[in-house]
């Protein structure tokens, strides 16, 4: 009987010391919770009259990476537990968003969205201005 307790006492202690590793990379997950974040975005934005709408569902976007809900929700979970990984992800996330965004601001408008912008010139607006002959 003593053996029997001390095997149960033993696989108790091995399974609380054996750590839970997620099924989806750090790497991956990054791309995952980018893509939810801009998807998340694009939604917030969506509501106002006079943008465009992109609205992309987030099973979409899973099974864009490969992943199902269940295994998504697990990985979190499991990285929570980690806060120096899950800070690590989400740094990596911001500094993603961070660069696409200069990326976005650096770029030239194209010449559609240069012919809906307001005219900043003055001389280029016609005026009919009368000559004084005296």
């Amino acid at each position: 009987m003593k053996k029997l307790v001390s095997v149960f006492i033993l696989i108790f202690l091995v399974s609380c010391t054996i750590e839970e590793k997620a099924e989806i990379s750090q790497e991956k997950m990054v791309d995952v919770l980018y893509d939810l974040t801009v998807s998340s975005s694009a939604r917030n934005t969506a509501s106002r009259r006079d943008t465009i709408q992109y609205i992309v569902d987030y099973k979409h976007i899973l099974k864009k990476h490969g992943i199902d809900s269940l295994k998504f929700v697990k990985a979190q979970e499991i990285y929570q537990k980690k806060p120096d990984v899950y800070a690590v992800i989400y740094d990596s996330v911001q500094k993603r968003l961070q660069k696409k965004l200069e990326e976005v601001r650096a770029s030239k408008p194209d010449k559609e969205d240069e012919a809906l912008s307001p005219v900043i010139n003055m001389k280029d607006i016609p005026f009919n201005r009368k000559k004084n002959n005296n």
